[in-house]
């Protein structure tokens, strides 16, 4: 994999701006602000866009905006790459936010590329880097100042070389893997859990045999029922059948009129028994007081309406309280933090005063050097003429080397007193600077405190706000409950629903006295044993047992309906559920199966959860030992130093004394930043092969020249089969490469 050519038509502070890299090692220089961090952000750019990786939408980087053209409306440019012995442009417009690859021998748009995908504008890095933006930056582009912060993205590179040593492609991911899978057993949840998918069949499954318990006891009625109402319509049908018999012996119209009264009369009593049984339901309607109901429903519109102005409220008084307690935690500290600033001040002056002290040092010196030197030649000893020169050089050494020393103490003191400040305050300030600036406010002290008196009566006010909100609201509770505890029946029903079956109870009262009114009248319309009395006796003849007879009849007879007819409705109820437990079981059995299902899934996600636990074990054993090996060879070759480090599985180095390890916080800068870089090296041949390339932007600057030369030879070797592009605003990385007769490729920014 190699960059050829750079086109930056319209980026940053480029127009028209090409840079043609060699093969193999690329050196470009330029002093700062001259454009080398733009570059590097321009290949950045045009591979993966600026486009934050893992997320669904679009969403771009600070680098977006921070590299448009001020002068230019147009943002594009392209880069010529090799890869496969194949050369590819890859053209990007940043502000139409779009991207082409073209081959560059065809001139065809290679749209066929494995995955390609126009919408993933991170595709070309991607597919020519196989790793995601963040990655790259990690491992393929490499600066000082990434070197020196906590790597946010070791996880990722840990989980890509666990893909890279099973399968060699990042198709598959064991974290995601174990994430989705998490995700698909939290997705199922548990027994208990009632609004995942397992809980809520639980539940239903419990509800369930509730409702089938209850069925069996209504079916179990259902035929008590049956053979009672079996036997009452034999009963009935021998009081008929002897009606019947009585009644063959009349001959006249009015006994007619009379069994039509009587079956009128049964139907009246069906619909009658019918409304009862529904008005039983909702009997306890009646027993509810209307304006209890009126009361709860105030009260009740009273607490949704406190409940928003509470929470109003509440939101504004954390916004003040968070002014408020800032503003006096530095009032109340201001002779604290006075003092510490009065101390910054002085330890400034000193860091000042060193610069003047070395010039003095170096100038007595200097003098004392020509001194010497006269002295020494009118002496005549030309030969230990150069002895002098040599120790001014030792003397100027160690005045540099103190001035430093005495440099860091005094960072090191502004550092303890900006971190006591913090305390203080609880604010983060990062340098004495910050500090300094912030705390400027003397002739602002009178407006500060009128301020902070301000804030304090403002949260009082909304603290009296509040507390009438609570005393109103407990009070709306108490009457709520009063009512509640006086009225047993509201506590069950609502006030729509009672509203609803209020009306439905009026209107089936008024119903059962319609049908009391029509049973009234049929009882005064027709005297049974009056029109009996008239029968004509020449056709019927009838003594006074006969008639008697006939009225209790008539009597058994309305008692065998009224039975009837209760029982047959209450059968009829008890038969709709009893109808329904053949289809409750067979829910229930679906029920057990899914239930079993997802208990079955749960046991295969645990077995799959493990093994995949077990495979990356096993792969962690594989890559790291490999790391571990070329670490140790390059750290070998570059300092002598071959078993000191050891790369644990995050990719931190511990330091080996012989007897145990140490952290890599007792590393020096420069042996942490060869680390660092050696690492990123490894991981690269891990995850690319022996086809990569690598971006180094001034991050040996810390190194001493014996080891930069070694690390350089290095880098030239490696550069035999992989490109090396390195920055560099020194002079000293020319020097060092002529030095050591490497062939490269100098590119001079101007």
């Amino acid at each position: 994999m190699k960059i050829i050519r750079l086109d930056l038509i319209s980026f940053g502070r480029f127009n028209n701006y090409t840079i043609e890299f060699g093969d193999k090692f690329n050196l470009i220089y330029g002093l700062n602000e001259s454009g080398k961090t733009t570059i590097s952000k321009f290949i950045e750019g045009v591979f993966y866009g600026f486009v934050k990786p893992y997320l669904k939408r679009t969403v771009y980087t600070e680098d977006y905006e921070k590299y448009r053209p001020w002068n230019n409306e147009n943002y594009e440019g392209s880069i010529l790459v090799e890869k496969d012995d194949k050369r590819y442009v890859i053209y990007r417009n940043f502000k139409e936010k779009y991207f082409n690859i073209f081959n560059e021998t065809t001139g065809n748009n290679e749209t066929d590329l494995d995955g390609f995908n126009r919408d993933n504008l991170s595709f070309p890095g991607e597919y020519f880097f196989k790793m995601p933006s963040d990655i790259f930056t990690s491992t393929v582009f490499s600066n000082l100042k990434e070197l020196d912060s906590e790597n946010k993205n070791v996880n990722s590179i840990v989980d890509m070389l666990l893909n890279s040593s099973d399968s060699n492609n990042d198709s598959v991911s064991f974290k995601k893997a174990l994430d989705n899978l998490e995700k698909m057993k939290s997705s199922i949840g548990t027994k208990q859990s009632k609004s995942k998918p397992l809980g809520s069949l639980y539940q239903k499954k419990f509800d369930l045999e509730d409702e089938i318990k209850n069925i069996n006891n209504d079916k179990k009625e259902y035929e008590d029922s049956l053979n009672k109402l079996n036997e009452y319509k034999f009963k009935h049908e021998s009081l008929i059948l002897n009606k019947e018999k009585l009644v063959s012996l009349h001959k006249k119209n009015d006994i007619e009129k009379i069994e039509d009264a009587k079956n009128y009369k049964m139907q009246i009593l069906k619909e009658k028994a019918s409304l009862l049984d529904t008005i039983s339901k909702i009997k306890y309607i009646n027993d509810i007081n209307e304006n209890d109901v009126n009361s709860l429903e105030h009260e009740n519109k009273i607490l949704n309406e406190n409940r928003i102005k509470f929470n109003e409220l509440s939101k504004k008084k954390k916004l003040l309280n968070k002014d408020y307690y800032q503003l006096k935690a530095k009032l109340s500290n201001y002779e604290t933090i006075s003092k510490y600033i009065e101390e910054i001040n002085n330890l400034n002056g000193k860091l000042n005063g060193i610069a003047k002290l070395n010039i003095k040092l170096i100038v007595i010196g200097l003098i004392f050097t020509i001194i010497a030197s006269a002295m020494i030649y009118m002496m005549g000893k030309t030969k230990e003429f150069v002895i002098a020169p040599i120790l001014f050089v030792l003397y100027y050494i160690v005045v540099i080397f103190l001035s430093k020393l005495r440099k860091l103490s005094f960072t090191r003191q502004l550092n303890k007193i900006v971190q006591k400040i913090n305390q203080i305050t609880n604010m983060r300030y990062k340098s004495h600077n910050e500090v300094i600036n912030d705390f400027r406010y003397d002739s602002n002290m009178d407006k500060s405190i009128d301020y902070l008196n301000t804030l304090e009566e403002q949260i009082k006010g909304i603290d009296l706000r509040l507390d009438s909100i609570i005393n109103e609201d407990e009070n709306s509770k108490s009457k709520i409950n009063s009512i509640l505890s006086s009225s047993k029946n509201l506590k069950n029903i609502d006030v729509e629903d009672y509203r609803r079956k209020r009306i439905e109870y009026d209107q089936l009262i008024h119903r059962i006295s319609d049908k009391d009114d029509q049973l009234q009248k049929i009882s005064s319309e027709y005297d049974f044993s009056i029109l009996l009395d008239n029968v004509d006796s020449d056709s019927i003849k009838l003594d006074d047992n006969d008639i008697k007879d006939i009225n209790v009849l008539n009597k058994e007879i309305d008692e065998s309906i009224e039975k009837n007819a209760k029982l047959y409705e209450r059968t009829k109820i008890l038969e709709k559920s009893v109808n329904l437990l053949l289809e409750k079981e067979e829910k229930l059995s679906d029920i057990n199966e899914n239930i079993q299902k997802y208990e079955n899934e749960i046991i295969s996600i645990e077995l799959a959860m493990d093994l995949i636990n077990k495979s990356i074990n096993k792969l962690h054993k594989n890559f790291i030992p490999r790391i571990n090996k070329k670490v140790s060879e390059m750290m070998a070759y570059s300092t002598k130093d071959k078993d000191r480090f050891r790369v644990d599985e995050n990719l931190d180095v511990s330091i080996y004394d012989g007897v145990k390890f140490y952290e890599q916080k007792h590393l020096s800068s420069g042996t942490f930043d060869l680390l660092s870089v050696f690492i990123r090296i490894s991981v690269l041949e891990e995850l690319m092969g022996l086809d990569y390339l690598m971006i180094l932007d001034d991050c040996f600057v810390q190194l001493d020249d014996v080891r930069y030369k070694k690390c350089l030879d290095l880098l030239f070797k490696i550069s035999n089969n992989n490109q090396i592009i390195l920055f560099s605003c020194q002079n000293r990385d020319e020097q060092l490469l002529n030095e050591l007769d490497i062939i490269y490729k100098k590119i001079e920014l101007k």
